[in-house]
């Protein structure tokens, strides 16, 4: 599985599992992922590693990634969630992988379930959720469970006949097109996703959240049981929960799409196309990270212990809390000033 293959990469996704150990999903510049099932894994681990990059392959197209900071019983460090609904575990030592398929999810082999897009460990169960409103959670070893009633929509296009196509694409164009999932429980779920939409789960049922924005969102993050983090599109930074409900603390002026949060240091920092971000509290204003050049771009953003990771598309960058450092990916010409 390991490839000797040389070509520049983009990062797709990533996860921190300890201050200088980083899992991350990348693809290669010159393969088209619209044409190729390919994603280049990559694990970042100065301290334990020959090589502070190790590289293996996988063919399928990741969309994302999460890594047990403790290692379960299987030794099965990292999991990869394809766009087709495949999730392939891997031991962290060997690279030896077993991939599980969630059953419905997809649009391959008579699947109409719709593309998948995040994955993530929730009260230690994988949940993972994608178009048309699906959410599965992972209950044992191939045990991917439907989650999703109230909030799936499902259709089959073989039911629907030349005429009724329009009737076809109003139904899909409803469905909740989700992005991102996170909670703090089984009965502590949020899912967000296009058009403003947001659900949460209290272990029995889903209910949709009234917010005070129809922006697109795109990522959910759960500071505690009270504390819900939720960023989108035209400057979209919510906070609140289910209970109380939400306060928009973004601009609508701001044309800035976040796509990732995390909260770090007493701020929340957020991620877009061109550069961090950090709200204090008060007000949301561009990271001054004092390298040369200065960051470039943010995707993912991750924390653990006192550090914070920036996964740009193809910045790579450390923080501390009190210096930034920038990390060079061998196979990508340095970013330099």
């Amino acid at each position: 599985m390991a490839s000797s293959d040389i070509s520049s990469v983009y990062y797709l996704d990533g996860v921190v599992i300890a201050p200088d150990f980083v899992f991350l999903a990348t693809q290669l510049d010159a393969l088209d992922p619209r044409e190729i099932a390919h994603t280049r894994m990559s694990t970042y681990n100065p301290a334990e590693q020959e090589l502070p990059f190790g590289y293996f392959d996988l063919e399928d197209n990741i969309v994302s990634v999460h890594a047990y900071r403790t290692l379960p019983q299987d030794k099965k460090r990292f999991a990869c969630l394809g766009v087709q609904g495949a999730v392939h575990f891997v031991r962290g030592s060997t690279r030896e992988v077993r991939t599980e398929q969630i059953p419905g999810a997809g649009m391959l082999d008579g699947n109409f379930g719709g593309l998948m897009s995040h994955l993530r460990e929730i009260d230690g169960q994988l949940w993972a959720c994608g178009q048309h409103g699906q959410v599965y959670r992972r209950c044992g070893v191939d045990d991917w469970r439907e989650n999703d009633q109230g909030i799936r929509v499902k259709f089959d296009p073989a039911r629907y006949g030349p005429g009724r196509i329009g009737e076809m694409l109003e139904t899909v164009s409803k469905a909740p097109m989700l992005s991102c999932i996170d909670g703090t429980s089984a009965s502590d779920v949020y899912v967000v996703g296009l058009r403003g939409y947001m659900a949460h789960f209290d272990g029995e049922q889903w209910r949709e959240i009234g917010l005070p924005v129809n922006e697109h969102l795109e990522w959910v993050r759960c500071h505690g049981p009270d504390e819900v983090w939720v960023c989108g599109h035209n400057g979209t930074l919510l906070k609140g929960n289910a209970q109380a409900g939400f306060e928009s603390l973004g601009h609508s002026n701001d044309h800035q799409t976040f796509v990732c949060l995390t909260p770090f240091g007493g701020s929340v920092y957020l991620s877009a196309e061109d550069g961090l971000f950090r709200f204090d509290g008060k007000s949301i204003s561009r990271v001054k990270s004092k390298l040369k050049p200065e960051l470039q771009d943010a995707w993912r953003l991750d924390s653990i212990d006192g550090v914070l990771w920036n996964i740009g598309v193809k910045d790579l960058a450390r923080f501390d809390g009190r210096q930034w450092v920038r990390i060079d990916h061998p196979d990508n010409e340095p970013i330099r000033a």
